[in-house]
């Protein structure tokens, strides 16, 4: 029993933080009747007072009302902050179902029993389309550690074959590489590396890693790689690469038949494309990877025509043109 009164407070807390909010107040009795059905142990009510007044003291958001019992005020997230970080774990395909339920249930416990009624969405994690690999937290952690030691890592790199299964490219073969930095981009995970016998920077899908390990050779110096010799700015390497293709970016300058557009320059590029009305047209222009903007030109292509550089010009005619004898 007098283990139980020294965690007493903590029950407390449990019993505030599930069951209590502005709305739903509890009074001294309502608590002492959840202790006994969570717990199985009974307190008294003059103990259950100083108890929560200790948690008062000790900072806890608690709101007292001897008229009308006690409730928790606020939490260590809002609930829009809850509503973000479960929507963007429910719908990121780089995490496998069960570890993002797993997820959204950690970051539940912080909720009352009667705000988790808004999610119950989550139980959907399962239909969507999503990685299988398993190992994605081990990869991310490993990665970081490669990192901070200045380490090499080793993994096998996957591909899926015509029966939907992982399978290894290279014929099983390891991939050496120097990790550098790791980035979510468009809601899936990339490490940023290189290969030694090469200066660029090469990106690889952490859903599809598996078999990593850290390699005890040092990393190759980021400078080293030429993309990165100035050093790196993370969000406007993301503009840069918004499919995730490797290669340095090139200046390009669009002229938009539509306006709209702009809309969905400045979600994709950010805010550093440069927009200006001249003789009456609107012209963008920014820098970003030239292959991965021929991918993103044949979603807009009927709202924009490019204007520099020519040689992309004439690279995307080229992928038109193949498109039209397939289809012809």
């Amino acid at each position: 029993m007098e283990n139980n009164k020294k965690l007493l407070s903590l029950y407390i807390l449990k019993i505030l933080e599930k069951y209590s909010d502005e709305t739903h107040v509890l009074t001294q009795k309502d608590i002492i009747d959840k202790i006994y059905q969570t717990y199985g142990i009974e307190f008294e009510r003059k103990t259950i007072s100083r108890n929560i007044d200790s948690l008062i003291d000790f900072g806890y958001d608690i709101i007292k009302n001897k008229k009308t019992g006690v409730y928790l005020d606020s939490r260590r997230f809002e609930e829009g902050e809850i509503a973000f970080l479960v929507d963007a774990i429910f719908s990121s395909k780089s995490i496998p179902s069960g570890y993002a339920k797993d997820l959204i249930g950690k970051i539940m416990q912080d909720v009352s029993v009667y705000n988790t009624k808004k999610y119950k969405y989550v139980h959907k994690a399962d239909e969507i389309s999503r990685t299988d690999n398993k190992q994605l937290f081990l990869n991310i952690d490993v990665i970081n550690q490669a990192i901070e030691g200045n380490k090499k890592i080793s993994f096998q790199y996957n591909e899926y074959d015509i029966n939907k299964n992982l399978v290894p490219k290279k014929d099983g073969g390891d991939y050496i590489v120097n990790p550098y930095f790791m980035i979510n981009s468009r809601g899936k995970y990339y490490l940023v590396g290189n290969y030694d016998k090469y200066d660029d920077a090469s990106h690889y899908k952490l859903e599809l890693i598996t078999n990593i390990k850290i390699n005890e050779r040092p990393i190759k110096p980021i400078q080293k790689v030429a993309e990165f010799k100035d050093g790196v700015d993370i969000s406007k390497y993301i503009n840069e690469h918004i499919y995730m293709f490797g290669g340095e970016a090139c200046n390009i300058t669009l002229k938009l038949n539509d306006k709209a557009v702009i809309n969905d320059l400045i979600e994709w590029f950010g805010k550093d494309v440069s927009i200006r009305d001249r003789d009456n047209s609107v012209y963008a222009s920014f820098k970003t990877n030239k292959q991965s903007f021929i991918y993103w030109a044949l979603q807009y292509g009927e709202n924009i025509e490019v204007i520099e550089p020519r040689e992309l010009r004439e690279d995307i005619k080229q992928v038109l043109k193949n498109l039209l004898e397939k289809y012809d």
